[in-house]
């Protein structure tokens, strides 16, 4: 009777300590995997930083305003976005 509870000890603490090895394994890959990609994106950066075709993206906003008499007023405002810059 014991040899097994020795045994059942035994075998709870293996477990643990490879829980801890394992974590500690996946914990350094990971981070090593992050430094990797931040190191990759940092290169693309700095080598060729045009790599994308200028855009232009319209936003559209409508305004509606109810006057004292119950009528309606709408107003559009288009602003336009080229390449990272606002044109009104």
């Amino acid at each position: 009777m014991s040899l097994g509870i020795i045994c059942l000890i035994v075998t709870v603490i293996a477990f643990f300590i490879l829980k801890k090895i394992v974590s500690f394994g996946l914990k350094a890959a990971c981070f090593a995997v992050l430094i990797v990609a931040a190191a990759g994106t940092i290169w693309i950066c700095s080598e060729k930083p045009d790599m994308h075709k200028p855009f232009s993206l319209d936003t559209i906003e409508y305004l509606f305003k109810i006057n004292k008499d119950g009528s309606v007023t709408t107003t559009k405002q288009i602003t336009r976005t080229m390449n990272g810059e606002q044109v009104k």
